[in-house]
């Protein structure tokens, strides 16, 4: 009898994870280019510095599980995050 699949597995789920996916990169990849072409004015360097920390952590996590949706996300959230904290912290230092 063959082993029973994981919830995660199922098709229907993981077309839920890569929408969801596709919303949290959009989303940051929006504040990261508005924070680039339109100054960082409104952007919270500590939040996007905790983004950054948390996003990090959850790619550890997903790397661990080996779970591609969660791989792909946190990868381009910490991208974004780390990107729009550099331009926050570079634009406050001018």
């Amino acid at each position: 009898m063959p082993p029973k699949r994981r919830a995660a597995d199922r098709g229907w789920v993981k077309i839920v994870g890569w929408v969801a996916c596709m919303a949290l990169a959009a989303s940051l990849t929006y504040t990261f280019v508005t924070a680039l072409t339109q100054g960082a004015g409104d952007v919270d360097p500590v939040f996007f510095g905790m983004q950054a920390l948390a996003s990090t952590l959850f790619l550890v996590y997903s790397v661990r599980l080996r779970n591609g949706i969660f791989i792909a996300a946190n990868t381009v959230a910490v991208l974004n995050a780390a990107g729009t904290l550099v331009v926050a912290l570079l634009s406050r230092g001018k």
